[in-house]
């Protein structure tokens, strides 16, 4: 009985989406605007190529990191990602890299192994924490807090040379797919100024779907790195469970569930800077354990895949989006050989099985026990513009509180799908599955998207890789995506079906 009002609630949900998405459109009409055209070349390459282009003197640090801040001044009024920014600190440190080049005995080759990325820009979720810079995470009762030192993934991509340019936006405690606060506001899409960059690292998402940065750092619990990769156009993945350190993560929350489903990891512009910067934050001797510097024979690769969860319940998936997963297959099979298998997963209740099993964590963060205020009377209190608390937290502490109330236990059912999904990879197997079911819907749309997180959520609750990879553009212009997921510890298979993707699909596309 308990999820068969569950099962009536997203139904209920599903079909407002359905009424309310003209009047969001109608609303939005005449409002859109995109971030402009990059006119400056050094924005269009990689920063593995960056990085190579440093060693060799070809370009400067300086100017890498100029061209970046210079975009970032100009995109920024229009997406608003950025909450605290270090650009005279980060040119200092450009021109220190640039001067230690001028002297330096090491040649080029040893230069890249103990400085992969030396004199790269980076932009930084501001829940990640970078030293001295915000860390407030978008509540209004931290506002002003700065980091007293960096998250040990941070740490990791200084260490590898890297300079810090900014912390970017989140939605409050990172508790939402809408990336906006009481501090902060909104940050807006960069294809479309009307829609949502999505959450929780949805600055970042914004920042390098504008060209605005080439490599970031994010983190994700149910899909917040891969739903803003979606959502912006780019790629984003979300490393196996603990291989990426979480110290200095905010927020955080010691009960073993929560260490194995919240994730850090990379998001670029370009395929290829995936795999560098999950080789940084892992660090060598789990990089070598990952085997993240083989080769990857795609011939010899089992892909599996589906364009939905097949649940009458939820909101169809996007026809461009099913297209993707169907010419990614495709192509896959036609030109690198890979083994297409038929075999479907039974992810009609994944919502149920892996949202009451994130929900289930203990001591989940909650600022309204630490104040002694009620959930009920906040969200009264909103009505009137009267509460310190965001809708987007309110509306996932009451989402929390209908998994308590509504859904049953499925630990078994879990365990059942978890092993199943995991057992079918095996150590060859990837499975291409959507993103989301719909591209990034308008601002504050997300009351009625609450089924979005079913498709990201599985790998987070399975301990599983998987990589956002972009795959054009849908008939208005926006971004559309898949994800690529493996079993646990198979990363490598995730991005290099990833690079090859990019080959295929083109990869980013600038907004226009």
């Amino acid at each position: 009985m308990m999820d068969f009002f569950f099962s009536i609630l997203i139904a209920f949900m599903t079909f407002l989406r359905f009424l309310t998405h003209p009047i969001y459109v109608w609303f939005a009409q005449g409002k859109k605007k995109s971030v402009p055209p990059i006119t400056n070349d050094i924005l269009r390459i990689n920063a593995t190529e960056l990085a190579a282009k440093i060693r060799k003197k070809q370009l400067s640090s300086v100017e890498i990191c100029q061209a970046y801040i210079d975009r970032i001044k100009q995109v920024n009024p229009i997406i608003n990602a950025v909450v605290e920014d270090r650009f005279q600190q980060a040119l200092k440190e450009a021109k220190t890299v640039d001067d230690y080049l001028t002297k330096c005995a090491l040649n080029e080759e040893d230069l890249e192994k103990i400085k992969p990325l030396l004199g790269v820009p980076v932009t930084i979720k501001e829940s990640c924490s970078l030293q001295g810079l915000s860390y407030a995470v978008g509540m209004l009762n931290r506002c002003g807090y700065k980091a007293e030192s960096d998250g040990e993934a941070v740490a990791r991509l200084k260490t590898s040379g890297a300079i810090p340019l900014l912390v970017s936006n989140t939605p409050e405690m990172c508790c939402c797919l809408e990336s906006s606060n009481f501090i902060t506001g909104y940050t807006n899409n960069p294809y479309d100024t009307t829609c949502t960059s999505g959450g929780s690292s949805g600055g970042e998402g914004a920042l390098l779907g504008a060209g605005a940065s080439v490599i970031g750092i994010g983190s994700d619990i149910a899909g917040s790195i891969r739903i803003p990769a979606l959502y912006n156009g780019i790629f984003g993945h979300k490393p196996t469970a603990r291989i990426v350190s979480l110290k200095g993560h905010f927020p955080y929350c010691y009960d073993e569930k929560f260490k194995s489903c919240l994730v850090i990891g990379p998001m670029s512009r370009y395929a290829k800077d995936l795999k560098l910067m999950l080789k940084i934050l892992v660090g060598d001797k789990q990089a070598t354990q990952l085997k993240l510097n083989q080769k990857v024979d795609l011939n010899k690769i089992n892909v599996f895949f589906m364009e939905g969860t097949d649940s009458i319940l939820e909101t169809r998936v996007q026809s461009e989006i099913k297209a993707a997963v169907q010419d990614a297959v495709k192509y896959l099979s036609s030109q690198c050989g890979v083994k297409v298998k038929d075999h479907k997963f039974e992810l009609k209740y994944t919502l149920n099985c892996c949202g009451k099993h994130i929900f289930n964590i203990k001591d989940l963060p909650d600022p309204l026990k630490g104040e002694n205020d009620n959930i009920f009377t906040e969200i009264i209190k909103t009505l009137f513009g009267q509460s310190r608390y965001t809708p987007n937290l309110l509306h996932y502490l009451l989402v929390n509180k209908i998994y308590d109330l509504f859904v049953s236990d499925r630990t078994m059912e879990f365990a059942q799908l978890k092993k199943t999904f995991i057992d079918s990879l095996g150590d060859n197997g990837v499975f291409i599955y959507p993103s989301a079911y719909t591209t990034a819907g308008k601002h504050n749309q997300f009351y009625f998207l609450t089924t979005t997180a079913a498709y990201t959520i599985l790998a987070n609750t399975f301990g599983c890789p998987s990589t956002s990879v972009p795959c054009g553009l849908d008939k208005n212009g926006l971004p559309v995506g898949i994800q690529i997921m493996a079993a646990p510890n198979q990363d490598r298979l995730c991005l290099a079906v990833a690079e090859e993707l990019e080959k295929h699909f083109g990869g980013w596309v600038p907004p226009k």
